[in-house]
């Protein structure tokens, strides 16, 4: 991450607030105790009341913060969710890990991924790990709100700057913050609660192509894997099979939003999936997802959903190594026709 002004951070900010409310507090305490003094008929001594109140007030600064609100998780999930013309993907395991892929493109008052992420963790939540793929503004949107709004462990990024205004509210969030930070490599193998990822892109980020410098991942829990690609390209694809690295996947989440220029016949081969999925909003201008994408997949009679149909998909992933697929609406674009 490149060098930043130095900002006073969140637990800094916490601290000057907890001193100027302790001052107030003392205030108060001794205006109370000017008052009780004139108290004649009270039992206790005016010593004696004030002791109590000091030791209530110091019960008070020293008692833990509330646990943010969690929803309970009884099966592992990943949920594409509607983020539009842009892309976010939540995993949970029924540990309570959970696992942010990108944050969409923020473009909406609602805060619909805001909304969406409070539903399934928890106002003020725990993310044990969020991936920014790249740092185009359409997958680290909401990416400062997260930061702000839940309790984010660690942050992985590509290591390749950007110049948007949204980037760098993103890298102020980070700094701010109290997560760890990480540009994970190609080879990197990680565990995260139950998930199991590798990280097979990027080798050596250029400054000069963000798609290709996505990171790419095979995360897989339960026996289920799947390819999550960012907005890599044809050749990242190729790239990457060519390591010889074991890219066999249960399902894969189309590179480039489905455009054509990625999910080629080779990668499809090499993962050989059952089931592609892509996240892309309605009457975009750039042609998501792609037909050629789409005829590929359907060549291999390869069930396509996408959240532009679809709204939020959810696999659920069962403990046999089966999973269920659950969406807002809609069925394959592949099975009606698309």
């Amino acid at each position: 991450m490149p060098k930043r002004k130095k900002k006073m951070t969140k637990k800094q900010k916490e601290q000057r607030t907890k001193l100027i409310s302790t001052g107030i507090i003392l205030l108060f305490v001794f205006s109370i105790g000017l008052f009780l003094g004139e108290n004649k008929n009270s039992e206790l001594s005016l010593k004696e009341r004030i002791t109590i109140f000091m030791e209530e007030t110091a019960d008070f600064f020293n008692s833990e913060d509330p646990e943010p609100t969690e929803t309970e998780n009884q099966e592992t999930t990943i949920s594409f969710l509607d983020a539009n013309q842009g892309s976010a993907t939540l995993i949970q395991s029924k540990d309570g890990t959970n696992i942010l892929i990108d944050s969409g493109r923020y473009e909406d008052k609602d805060k619909k991924i805001i909304q969406q992420l409070d539903q399934y963790v928890g106002t003020g939540g725990k993310i044990d790990l969020l991936i920014f793929t790249h740092n185009d503004s359409d997958h680290i949107g909401y990416g400062d709100l997260i930061l702000n709004y839940y309790n984010v462990k660690e942050v992985w990024m590509n290591g390749n700057d950007a110049t948007s205004k949204i980037y760098e509210r993103v890298l102020d969030a980070i700094d701010e913050s109290n997560a760890l930070y990480a540009e994970p490599k190609a080879g990197e193998k990680h565990q995260v609660g139950p998930f199991k990822i590798d990280v097979l892109n990027p080798t050596d980020p250029s400054d000069n192509d963000q798609n290709d410098d996505s990171i790419v991942t095979k995360i897989t829990v339960n026996q289920v894997s799947g390819l999550f690609s960012g907005d890599a390209s044809q050749s990242i694809e190729k790239a990457i099979i060519d390591t010889g690295v074991d890219l066999a996947a249960d399902f894969i989440l189309m590179g480039h939003h489905g455009s054509d220029t990625s999910t080629s016949e080779e990668w499809i081969q090499a993962s050989q999936p059952d089931l592609a999925l892509f996240s892309a909003g309605a009457n975009n201008s750039y042609g998501h997802p792609g037909k050629d994408a789409i005829g590929r997949l359907r060549k291999y009679n390869i069930p396509v959903y996408g959240t532009i149909e679809n709204g939020t998909i959810t696999l659920v992933i069962h403990e046999d190594g089966t999973y269920t697929i659950k969406t807002e609406k809609g069925e394959n674009i592949n099975e009606n026709g698309a």
